[in-house]
Formats: structure tokens, C-alpha cells, sequence
């Protein structure tokens, strides 16, 4: 047993040492960024879509400005430049529909789904293959006797968490 324990502290001591002296930088949340990108900017997102609350995009904006403050060690571009990274994008859609049809005579709807669709062009200043221009979507499902102004404010909080998630992935993670 203490062989094993001993190997794995000989192993995490050589990891660290090969790491130091070579300058990688390795990462455990499956988030690989360029040693060179330091900095990002997001320019603010419109909203394109037809529906929904007028704060969506600054919403959104600022969701994903403060995922990747606290995700990442990356430090906003000062104010009028642009970063090693840029993004940019649109909300572009904003749709109720129903899920389920109810039965019997009423045909109220058993359950509804809201779905955002959120539109990114992404910039990478260092490698030009990673940027991309992408729509990403996702929806939160709600019961069909409740309105959708009754569930939007949780229901765009869950939508643009995964929304976010996904975009960043997109970015950042090299999978």
C-alpha cells in the first residue's frame, strides 16, 4: 500500500515539475485557452427577436461577460479595444410553443415551450480556425394553464445558463 501511495506523489511531483519547466499550461475543467489570449471583449448583443423583455441582450451580455470572468482567468479588454477574443451576437429568437396537446374538450394545452435562439460570432485573434458565427438554442418547458409571462424570468435564466455553457464550450474548450 505504500508503494501505491508513493507512486502517485511521485507521479503528481514529476507532472508539476515537467509543467513548471516547460511552460504548458494544463487544465482540468476541459477549458484548453491559447497561453497568448489574455484579454476578451464582448460587444453588447442585440436583440433581433420579436418577443420577449426589452432586457434580454443586456441581460445575456452580461451573463456571459461574468462566465467568463469566473470561469476563466482572462481579464476584460480595457474600455474601446478589443480583446484576443471578441464576441458579439443577436438574440434572434424568441418563440411559445405548445408541447402537448391537452384532451377531452377544453384541448388546453398540457404544456408549453418557451425557445431562445441566440446568435454569436465568436473571434479568435491568435487562430482564426476556432472562430466561428453560430446559432445556438435551447428552450425551458412550462405548464400549459401558466403564462409565459409567469415563468420568464426563470425561464430565461435556465435557457441563457445553457445557452452560455454551450457558446463557451464552442470557444474555449478544445474537445
Amino acid at each position: 500500500m505504500n508503494n501505491i501511495k508513493f507512486s502517485y506523489k511521485y507521479l503528481i511531483i514529476c507532472f508539476l515539475a515537467i509543467s513548471a519547466c516547460t511552460g504548458v499550461k494544463f487544465t482540468f475543467s476541459g477549458v484548453n485557452i491559447d497561453p497568448r489570449i489574455k484579454t476578451f471583449s464582448i460587444e453588447p448583443y442585440t436583440n433581433e427577436a420579436s418577443d420577449g423583455p426589452a432586457t434580454m441582450a443586456f441581460q445575456f451580455t452580461d451573463d456571459l461577460t461574468q462566465y467568463i470572468l469566473r470561469n476563466t482567468s482572462l481579464l476584460p479588454a480595457p474600455q474601446g479595444q478589443k480583446g484576443d477574443i471578441e464576441f458579439s451576437g443577436a438574440i434572434t429568437g424568441y418563440r411559445v410553443t405548445p408541447v402537448s396537446p391537452g384532451g377531452g374538450e377544453s384541448q388546453q394545452t398540457q404544456q408549453q415551450r418557451l425557445t431562445i435562439t441566440v446568435k454569436t460570432n465568436f473571434i479568435n485573434n491568435y487562430d482564426d480556425e476556432k472562430s466561428f458565427d453560430q446559432g445556438f438554442s435551447f428552450f425551458y418547458d412550462f405548464p400549459g394553464n401558466q403564462t409565459v409571462q409567469q415563468v420568464e424570468t426563470e425561464a430565461i435564466d435556465v435557457i441563457f445558463e445553457q445557452i452560455i455553457y454551450d457558446t463557451f464550450q464552442k470557444a474555449l474548450a478544445d474537445w
